[in-house]
């Protein structure tokens, strides 16, 4: 008798996955508004909230669109730091989507997108340079580091999966 491999993931595993990403994304909607607040941002209804809520319901589409879901977070975020000031980052609200779309066969794409994020990141802080070096360096570096360690993570994560697919029809042929 032969085992077959089911199409689709049982019902807990579908309905664990979909629970982690309504965190996620709650997480995302907190901390990204938290942040605006704590760096004095006058009101976070300026585009904060509205740009975490978008960030929260890509989240939400990662699995079945990772790049699209890289490029639309990137783009908000663009979008967000042109029409407002706000210096709550430029990776970091994107970490989920940068994770996720760093487990697939486009890395070199995500690092590519987030290269670019990072040059522009560090263009527009240049300010910064003027009034406190260590923070600008802090920023630009901490960004840096942000994005290697999710793309790091993403590729780690996508070679356990493959590890752990060859192993199963292992364990199948011992019983």
């Amino acid at each position: 008798m032969t085992d077959s491999v089911p199409l689709r993931p049982p019902v807990y595993v579908r309905r664990f996955g979909t629970l982690v990403d309504l965190a996620l994304a709650a997480v995302t909607v907190v901390m990204f508004v938290a942040a605006t607040v704590a760096t004095y941002v006058q009101t976070p209804w300026d585009g904060a909230i509205q740009l975490a809520l978008v960030l929260a319901v890509l989240i939400l589409l990662r699995r079945r669109w990772p790049m699209a879901v890289l490029l639309l977070s990137v783009g908000a975020i663009f979008v967000y730091h042109l029409s407002s000031w706000s210096p709550a980052g430029w990776i970091w609200p994107a970490s989920v989507a940068y994770f996720t779309a760093a487990a697939t066969s486009r890395v070199r794409w995500v690092a590519a997108v987030g290269a670019a994020q990072l040059v522009y990141s560090a263009v527009d802080a240049r300010w910064i340079i003027d009034r406190n070096m260590e923070r600008y360096l802090i920023h630009t570096v901490g960004e840096g580091l942000l994005l290697a360690v999710l793309i790091s993570g993403g590729l780690a994560h996508a070679a356990s999966l493959r590890w752990r697919d060859r192993l199963q029809p292992c364990h199948h042929d011992a019983d």
